[in-house]
């Protein structure tokens, strides 16, 4: 593989991979934290609850990292095809190629995407949906973050020869 091609390769494969890697790796532990008795409990009958054996526990995990997968690719391919790689070629030009300045970006940029989430699907209506969503604003910054954390492993700007 050429040179030329296997920087494109990185490039397309880090812009792929990084955002939905990182909200399905936020989605399952926010999920924990969260919504705990999703994942710990099952419900016999109505309001009566046993322990979950590890099958179901993974099963709910799984459906929480696909809720994740869905995420990724609605906010953060969109997020990382306007913003993520347009900062990247802005980072590149600047010389700034350190992991610090892509997960600073990806921390703003992540929380950029949740809050206008938030306000296009109404969840700013009542001060108790702000209060009870807690962890989920905070969802934004830490996956952004984590994916620009991953695009940088992948694509090692700091390995690229500057013009």
């Amino acid at each position: 593989m050429t040179v030329g091609r296997r920087k494109w390769v990185t490039l397309i494969s880090a812009a792929l991979v990084a955002p939905i890697f990182a909200a399905t790796l936020t989605a399952t532990v926010l999920a924990f934290v969260m919504f705990p008795e999703l994942i710990f409990q099952t419900e016999i009958t109505s309001g009566v609850y046993r322990q979950a054996t590890l099958r179901e526990m993974a099963t709910s995990l799984v459906g929480f990292s696909f809720v994740g997968l869905f995420l990724g690719i609605m906010l953060g391919w969109p997020a990382m095809f306007i913003g993520g790689l347009s900062l990247h070629t802005f980072f590149l030009r600047r010389r700034m190629t350190s992991v610090m300045t892509y997960g600073l970006a990806g921390l703003v940029a992540g929380t950029l995407v949740m809050l206008a989430y938030f306000m296009v699907t109404g969840g700013w209506r009542t001060p108790m949906t702000v209060l009870q969503m807690g962890p989920a604003l905070v969802s934004g910054p830490i996956t952004g973050l984590l994916s620009a954390s991953i695009f940088w492993l992948i694509r090692r700007p700091d390995r690229i020869l500057h013009p």
